[in-house]
């Protein structure tokens, strides 16, 4: 008797190439702005827009009191971050959601499956309810699961972006609760790429984590996923 009933996927670096997406999709954003594309300027951006989210994702994110509706969080948090890492060049708020709309619609156009991805959910899919917990836009994780063609396998997706709060938030699987069939966190079984959103969020609401580690990077001791892959087809054998 299998113990898991329900399998809930990260979406970037676990499904889909995020770094394929972020690369084309920065290149659009910076020709806008007539700056000139650099890979050492396309790392700084990762590092921040990493750290950014993080400081959000860890409760620190100050939100103005003006900021009332989930609609206008989502927008600030989203322009915000566009302000801050060109504060060089005096981006005003409105440029700044002008930016963010044009950066989002170009993720999903240069989109890339991590390898097997598409087979793995296909050989899955009749015997769990799959679903996608991502931090990522809603709009775009559609995007990129329909161009991959994994949206037939998959039940829904949940987004930071719609919920308001984001992996590893409490209120981001209280959300997600709400949608599943299965109702047991016992038969859950979370599956993705980061310690600090998947695995952690995993932890702290009584989930099942399977921490997909593709580079062998360490494990550091505050972490403790409930198995761990390096390729996704592992994923069959350990279920």
């Amino acid at each position: 008797m299998q113990k898991y009933e329900t399998l809930i996927f990260d979406l970037d670096d676990t499904l889909i190439d995020n770094n394929q997406s972020l690369k084309y999709a920065f290149t659009i954003m910076i020709k806008q702005l007539g700056i000139s594309f650099s890979n050492e300027l396309f790392e700084k951006w990762k590092k921040f827009d990493t750290a950014y989210w993080h400081t959000w994702e860890s409760g620190k994110m100050i939100i103005p009191n003006s900021i009332k509706t989930l609609e206008d969080k989502i927008t600030y948090l989203r322009a915000n971050r566009f302000i801050l890492f060109f504060k060089g060049i005096g981006l005003d708020f409105s440029s700044a959601v002008s930016l963010n709309e044009l950066y989002c619609s170009m993720l999903s156009v240069n989109m890339v499956e991590i390898p097997n991805a598409s087979k793995l959910l296909q050989d899955l899919h009749n015997n769990y309810e799959i679903l996608i917990a991502t931090n990522g836009p809603k709009d775009t994780a559609i995007n990129k699961v329909e161009k991959a063609k994994l949206d037939s396998y998959i039940s829904f997706i949940v987004s930071s972006e719609e919920v308001g709060y984001s992996k590893p938030m409490l209120e981001f699987f209280e959300f997600l609760y709400q949608k599943t069939q299965n109702k047991d966190k016992n038969k859950m079984l979370l599956i993705g790429d980061s310690l600090t959103t998947d695995v952690l969020g995993g932890m702290n609401n009584g989930i099942d984590t399977c921490w997909f580690n593709p580079n062998d990077v360490p494990l550091s001791k505050e972490y403790k996923p409930t198995m761990t892959i390096n390729k996704l087809l592992e994923l069959k054998r350990k279920l």
